[in-house]
């Protein structure tokens, strides 16, 4: 049987336009600054492998998982912190949660209810769980319910009705697909990736208001999924693109695309970008470069009108969280195999 061969030469000639298929190959890479972004330590924990830090919204507590293993089983505790006294409550403790023993016990979230209701998300390592909802001040657990009766805390959203109107040339299944992908940016303000049969692949900025849509980014067909996060400085979007095992922090103002970032990571669709803290016209960012169930190291970053620095101070992070008043920064960080747990304070960039 024939098997038919491309000629050395042809191959040669398709390089230029693979290179020119990615969008940001040809960009010159801006010069990109760093600063130090903590002050003094306000408690560290050691005496563990902490993961997943979120602050309470009235920035008293600060929650956590604490993971380690016995045996072959991997168990996680839930714990929080107390900032007044800098004492630590267990939750729910590796007795406990062995209720869950499948595989693995894995705390997928943490979301506050309010200023002391605690909802945990907790895996079995395959397709059960529950949300565990807790009482901080008083330790208890007040209710836990099955992960399909609970549904997914947080950011709800606009209901699509409501802004399918301004884009009527966009088929109403490609905008809801766009809309639960995307990233909102303002008031009715999102940017999106259609990720859709038979639709472009293009980065885009809905504005429902003024039913205005923009294209940020020329995209190839099949770089689907590439847009990783995305958040609105003034007039400029601050892109975080990725495809194979590339990842890019792009930047859109006035019609031109600048290259502020280059990363390597190791699945493109496990790379978020994630808001920390927005205030005094500074915004403070972290780039997730895979799974929490993987090690890693994200980064920092901070964002205003002179351009993109890496907060160096903060080491080698797998997790962030900042509080609301933008008063402390948590770090998980590694040392080792192992992730302490450090609080630290914010700098204030006034």
């Amino acid at each position: 049987m024939r098997r038919w061969m491309r000629p050395v030469w042809m191959a040669a000639s398709l390089l230029p336009a693979l290179a020119w298929a990615n969008p940001f190959a040809a960009l010159p890479l801006l010069p990109s600054g760093e600063i130090d972004a903590t002050g003094k330590t306000v408690i560290t924990l050691k005496s563990g492998d902490y993961t997943h830090p979120h602050f309470s919204p009235d920035s008293r507590y600060l929650a956590f998982a604490r993971e380690f293993s016995e045996g072959s089983a991997a168990l996680t505790e839930i714990q929080a912190l107390d900032l007044k006294t800098l004492r630590v409550r267990t939750l729910l403790d590796a007795k406990s949660s062995r209720d869950f023993d499948v595989y693995s016990r894995l705390i997928t979230g943490f979301f506050w209810n309010n200023a002391t209701t605690l909802q945990a998300t907790v895996s079995d390592g395959d397709v059960n769980g529950a949300n565990l909802i807790y009482d901080v001040s008083s330790g208890k657990l007040v209710a836990k319910k099955p992960l399909s009766d609970s549904g997914t805390p947080g950011h709800e959203g606009e209901k699509i009705d409501a802004i399918a109107n301004a884009f009527p040339s966009i088929p109403y299944a490609v905008l809801a697909n766009a809309l639960a992908g995307g990233f909102k940016v303002g008031e009715r303000q999102y940017v999106v990736q259609k990720n859709y049969w038979q639709q472009d692949n293009n980065v885009w900025y809905l504005d429902a208001t003024h039913k205005t849509q923009i294209k940020l980014v020329d995209v190839p067909a099949d770089w689907i999924y590439s847009l990783r996060g995305a958040f609105a400085y003034g007039k400029d979007f601050i892109l975080l693109m990725a495809y194979n095992q590339d990842a890019y922090l792009v930047r859109y103002a006035g019609g031109k695309l600048s290259l502020l970032y280059r990363f390597t990571v190791k699945n493109y669709q496990q790379t978020a970008l994630r808001v920390e803290f927005a205030r005094n016209e500074r915004v403070l960012f972290q780039v997730v470069t895979g799974p929490s169930y993987e090690k890693r190291q994200n980064y920092l970053f901070a964002y205003d009108k002179t351009g993109l620095q890496r907060v160096k101070d903060a080491g080698a992070i797998d997790d962030i969280d900042i509080d609301p008043s933008g008063r402390l920064i948590c770090l998980s960080r590694w040392q080792g195999e192992k992730r302490e747990l450090t609080v630290k304070e914010l700098k204030d960039f006034r």
